[in-house]
Formats: C-alpha cells, sequence, structure tokens
C-alpha cells in the first residue's frame, strides 16, 4: 500500500488547496451564477433562501469541508477500499472544491451532499439484513424532506431501490417502509394544515439538449464530461479487480456507483440545477480515483497522485478565468 503519500503535509496541502477553490470562488465570483429563484416541491430552493452571500458561504464551504472526513469515516468504517487510508476524502474534497459555481456559492448541494451521505451509511449499515424496515424509512424520509426544497433528491428515489437490492435488503416490508417513508412527511404537512394541494409545485425540468445552458456553466458541463468518462473508464478498469475480490466491497462500491452516475444523468434533464449534483458525482468520481491507487500496483504513484490533484487545481484556475 502506497503509505508514504497520505502523510500529513500532503493531507495539509490538499486542504489548502482546496479552501483556496473555495475562497477563489467566493469572490471570483460575485454575483451567482445560477438564478435564485424557483421551488422545491413546496418551499424555495436553498439559492432563494435570504441569507447574506458571507454567511451562505461559510455555511456551504462547512458542508463542502465536514463531508471529506465524513467520507473518510465511512470508507474506514464499512471499508469500501482496500485501504483505511484517506485516499477517497483526499480527491473527493478538490474535486468538489474546484467547481466554482457549487464550492462559492450557496446551492443545492449543501442539502443533498448531506443527505446521500447519511442514505449510503444507512444503505451500507443494513446489509444482509433480515429487517432494515427502519433504514428504508429514514432513507425515504430524506429524500422527501429533501424534495420539499429541492427536486434534485426525487431522480435518486432509483438508486436507493437499486441499492437495497444490492444490498440485498430489498424485501416486501422494506419496499412498503420505503413508500411510506415517502408519503408520511407531506401527510403530516397536509393533515396539520401548514401547507394545502395549491402550495405543491411541479419540478420545471432542463435538459440539456433543448434548454440553453446557463451563462458561465459551460466549462463545468464540458469538465463534468470529461471527468464523467474517464470515472466510466476506471469504474470498468477497477472493476476487473473487484469483481475478483470481496462480494461486500464490491457492492458497496457498486451502490456508490449507481448514485453518480444517477447523478450525471439528472444532470443532463435538469442542467439549471446541475450545481445540486456536483457533490455527489464527485463522490463517485473520487471513489474511481482512490481504488485506481488501493487497487493496483500502480509506476511511481506519488507522482501520479500530484498530477490528478495539479490537474483539478489547473480546472479550477480556468475556471476562475473563462467564468469570471
Amino acid at each position: 500500500m502506497n503509505t508514504r503519500l497520505i502523510t500529513p503535509s500532503a493531507m495539509i496541502t490538499v486542504a489548502l488547496m482546496s479552501a483556496a477553490m473555495c475562497a477563489a470562488g467566493f469572490l471570483a465570483l460575485p454575483a451567482p451564477a445560477l438564478p435564485h429563484q424557483g421551488y422545491g416541491l413546496l418551499f424555495p430552493l436553498p439559492e432563494a433562501w435570504p441569507v447574506a452571500p458571507l454567511w451562505g458561504e461559510v455555511a456551504n464551504a462547512a458542508v463542502i469541508g465536514l463531508s471529506a472526513p465524513a467520507v473518510f469515516l465511512i470508507n474506514k468504517h464499512f471499508s469500501l477500499l482496500k485501504s483505511s487510508l484517506p485516499f477517497w476524502a483526499l480527491f473527493y474534497l478538490p474535486l468538489t472544491c474546484s467547481v466554482l459555481t457549487v464550492s462559492g456559492h450557496i446551492t443545492g448541494n449543501i442539502l443533498l451532499l448531506p443527505a446521500v451521505l447519511m442514505i449510503l451509511v444507512a444503505l451500507f449499515g443494513g446489509y444482509r439484513s433480515r429487517n432494515a424496515t427502519r433504514a428504508t424509512f429514514f432513507i425515504a424520509t430524506c429524500i422527501s424532506v429533501g424534495a420539499m426544497v429541492q427536486p434534485a433528491f426525487i431522480p435518486f428515489i432509483l438508486p436507493v431501490l437499486g441499492g437495497m437490492a444490492i444490498m440485498k435488503i430489498c424485501h416486501f416490508r422494506e419496499i412498503t417502509a420505503f413508500i411510506l417513508g415517502l408519503i408520511a412527511p407531506y401527510w403530516v404537512l397536509l393533515g396539520l394544515g401548514i401547507v394545502t394541494i395549491d402550495d405543491f409545485h411541479l419540478p420545471q425540468l432542463s435538459d440539456i439538449f433543448t434548454s440553453t445552458i446557463p451563462e458561465g456553466c459551460m466549462p463545468v458541463v464540458i469538465g463534468t464530461a470529461v471527468a464523467f468518462a474517464i470515472s466510466l473508464l476506471l469504474s470498468l478498469y477497477n472493476g476487473i479487480k473487484l469483481y475478483a475480490g470481496n462480494s461486500r466491497i464490491r457492492a458497496l462500491n457498486n451502490v456508490v456507483n449507481l448514485f453518480g452516475i444517477t447523478a450525471v444523468v439528472a444532470m443532463t434533464v435538469d442542467i439549471a440545477n446541475m450545481a445540486s449534483y456536483v457533490g455527489v458525482v464527485n463522490l463517485w468520481f473520487a471513489l474511481q480515483f482512490a481504488n485506481l491507487f488501493t487497487l493496483w500496483n500502480l509506476h511511481k504513484p506519488i507522482w501520479i497522485f500530484w498530477l490528478i490533484q495539479l490537474c483539478i487545481f489547473s480546472y479550477s484556475v480556468i475556471l476562475i478565468l473563462t467564468m469570471h
């Protein structure tokens, strides 16, 4: 294992680089790249919250920053990688911070990212459980409540069901609990008279093929497309080793793959809301890079590690130059 890569100085360097990209996103792009308007199924989008830009960025950076140790702890507890070293977190953090429209402004990512991390923990914890009704009810409730303020939660119903099947917890009781979890929050709000049927808003989709890409987002679209192609190839490449290995590790990786691919597909049909999906997409991207270092004996891994980090940082610089 490439233990000499993960030194305190390496972790501090990656953290400082990520913080610099967040700060650059906030300072270089004072005006939001996406319009601050619109609704989830019931309430205004996070972009429309009456929060001062500075405090919004502080909250945004906190969510992104805290998600990195969360990713590390998830791997340490469930062992998605054949190493407890923080490869996954060290790729995930700079990847997310490099997308300035996400790291520099408050977006739906501030809700979707921590929710997906909690959902993954619930799914992983239920692996081959005989009774995972509480876990599936919790997962469905997260999606249901999240969709009230951010419709980007809705597409993840499908990968959750797929993940339940992969985790071997897709039985009648779990499916019933999942459906009840989707319905219960709205049933409570309607029953208490907090909202009415007239308060509901249908999601407004804008696909990448027929809609105008928001101003300044084309570099993000291109960068995401390139990263998607690389990650898809790495998924197939890493899958060779995973297929011959532990079935539980393979299942956990497949769940993350499913979430990441779903997020990319959702971006193409909800381009105006693409910033909300970036954190989830980067969970998948980063996992593939991490598997590259933990599954394969790379030649000069230190050079490859820092070359990838340099490419991520360069992408952020390109966004600053093209989106200012």
